[in-house]
């Protein structure tokens, strides 16, 4: 998989950044990622490429993808701002790219949050696409979020998990686009609702 990210990475940044892709997939490659790992950043860039005709900023979306999550340890309040200082200090340009990137990262912390459009909205949508996948689907990841936090209990993570869904299901909507909102809101809604009253019966969900 290191090979072909770093291909990936080359459309993206150009030739002479390979050290600048390698540390991300070094970083994405990291032992305590079981969910926010390879296979995430992988989907989000199979999903840029599926949401191409959409996407008017590549370069934004791209960067915004490699960046959002390179630096996390699960639990750490401060993953979205680590991870937006690497993008911020990484891509300093008069474009003022580096900026734009580390924004739209650090508004991952609460994806509900703020106001966003376009890209930066499609990016949003496109990171918690994962809420409205097929149930099997979406039972992996629930085990995956579960399996980064073997030293918390689980009745502790399921205080803790249990306040982000219930959290995400006050929301009329789910997702920021119209586009994610029709395909994916009412299967995301039923999913969350499935784990969370699955965790209330003290059940962790294992796939």
């Amino acid at each position: 998989m290191t090979k072909s990210l770093l291909q990936r990475w080359r459309l993206l940044a150009g030739e002479g950044v390979d050290t600048l892709g390698e540390a991300l997939i070094r970083a994405w490659n990291e032992p305590q990622r079981v969910y926010h790992g390879q296979s995430h950043l992988t989907w989000l860039l199979d999903e840029a490429d599926r949401r191409a005709t959409l996407i008017r900023d590549a370069v934004l979306v791209g960067y915004a993808i490699w960046f959002h999550d390179a630096v996390y340890e699960p639990g750490r309040s401060d993953n979205e701002s680590s991870s937006a200082e690497w993008a911020r200090t990484s891509l300093a340009h008069p474009s003022g790219i580096g900026d734009r990137v580390a924004h739209v990262i650090e508004m991952t912390k609460d994806h509900a949050a703020g106001e966003a459009d376009g890209d930066e909205a499609l990016f949003l949508d496109m990171d918690i696409a994962i809420l409205g996948a097929p149930w099997e689907v979406y039972c992996a990841y629930a085990s995956g979020i579960r399996a980064e936090y073997p030293h918390i209990l689980d009745p502790a993570f399921a205080a803790g998990r249990g306040a982000f869904l219930a959290k995400q299901l006050e929301h009329v909507r789910t997702f920021r686009t119209d586009t994610f909102e029709s395909e994916l809101g009412e299967t995301a809604r039923a999913n969350m609702r499935w784990e969370l009253q699955e965790m209330r019966k003290g059940r962790m969900v294992k796939h």
